[in-house]
């Protein structure tokens, strides 16, 4: 599904210390449940949400080291189904850590908190995801050019409500790597990724749920300075993920993405984006989501306190790995989306943003097709 492009505006002072905002904005959604035709015994598809964000910024240097803090508290307010109705708390906070200019790394935490969407799990219950991260990495700069890498971490998901598909887990990731520095100022790299995974609140009723997996990824990362419009940066990597004892839910394959960015004026950028994923998605069906996207998008700065954006992206998501005895359903999913908005900030502290957007589903499988049409509007003030 596509997502709206989002333009913060800038700081009340991008040299202050400590900076906070206060956003309000309202979403309308035609098909907030994504149903794919009106149901006569509940024909309510429209949803109108009220987001009001307190949030906190903090970015403050220490000889060499360095403390970043974005922290938000976010409340959810639905119109008509209002049992949806929550609050977030969704934070970042990276401690860049230096012993010398030749050997550093950061600590990071990241949560976020977000209402599962109706896209793949339909109903209508509410299903509130937390996501976390914890994790540290390494970096040592070994003569003019090398640099060696390191890290560890640790992510979580819980779900509100169990979901076979794609439900609670914890991955526990180890990582090696080396990366080369170009004079141009482009870079290559490569990282192994050696993960323990366990799943967590497992539901009856499911053929062949996995208790936990393991993880290994090999991957390469370009970053390529075109010219001093262009950019490209680029990663291809091999993905395989086993489960013991349950070799049915495997599986293995290259993923990767590409992004390419060019500054065609001062004022207007495009950027394109291809990309291919594997994700786990354990029904009776399918074990797992084999995800390719591509996406185009556009920013004109019409003033230099007006900017205007723009973007269609396109996906398909196939359902691959048939339990064995049950009948391949080959579903395929195609997923177009279209969207236009403006940001205008009269004053440093103070922006206006307007969205709209549309998206369309069509599946091989009955039942499986909608279309949305959203809205959005906002204001956000810093200080």
């Amino acid at each position: 599904m596509a997502v709206l492009a989002a333009y913060s505006p800038a700081r009340a002072d991008q040299f202050d210390t400590l900076n906070f905002r206060v956003r309000h904005a309202v979403l309308y959604d035609s098909n907030f449940f994504r149903s794919s035709g009106i149901n006569a015994s509940n024909p309510v598809r429209s949803e109108t949400r009220d987001m009001t964000t307190l949030g906190m910024e903090l970015d403050k240097q220490y000889s060499l080291q360095r403390v970043e803090l974005d922290a938000s508290v976010v409340a959810n307010r639905f119109r008509t189904s209002d049992y949806l109705n929550y609050n977030a708390l969704n934070y970042r906070a990276v401690w860049h850590w230096s012993l010398t200019p030749r050997l550093h790394g950061t600590l990071r935490r990241e949560q976020d908190e977000a209402l599962n969407s109706y896209d793949y799990f339909g109903g209508r219950a509410r299903n509130l995801r937390t996501d976390q991260t914890t994790a540290a990495s390494m970096e040592a700069v070994v003569g003019r050019d090398w640099r060696l890498l390191g890290g560890l971490e640790r992510e979580t998901r819980t779900n509100e409500q169990p979901i076979a598909e794609q439900g609670d887990y914890t991955l526990r990731n180890v990582s090696i790597g080396v990366r080369y520095l170009f004079p141009s100022g482009s870079s290559i790299s490569y990282r192994l990724l050696d993960g323990q995974g366990t799943y967590q609140n497992r539901i009856p009723g499911v053929t062949a749920l996995p208790r936990s997996f393991e993880q290994l990824q090999h991957e390469l990362r370009f970053a390529w300075a075109v010219t001093g419009k262009t950019t490209v940066g680029a990663r291809i990597a091999h993905l395989s993920r086993e489960h013991p004892g349950l070799a049915l839910r495997d599986f293995s394959g290259v993923v990767g993405d590409i992004n390419a960015q060019w500054a065609a004026t001062g004022k207007l950028h495009f950027q394109a984006l291809a990309s291919r994923g594997l994700s786990a998605n354990q029904n009776n069906t399918s074990s797992y989501i084999s995800n390719s996207r591509l996406g185009l998008s556009a920013n004109w700065s019409v003033r230099s306190r007006t900017v205007v954006y723009a973007g269609f992206d396109r996906t398909i998501n196939d359902f691959d790995g048939t339990p064995p005895g049950v009948v391949p359903e080959n579903r395929e999913d195609k997923i177009h989306g279209m969207r236009l908005g403006l940001r205008w900030t009269p004053i440093d502290a103070l922006s206006f943003g307007a969205a709209v957007q549309r998206s369309r589903r069509t599946s091989t499988i009955s039942g499986a097709d909608y279309t949305n049409n959203s809205a959005t509007v906002d204001a956000t003030f810093r200080f």
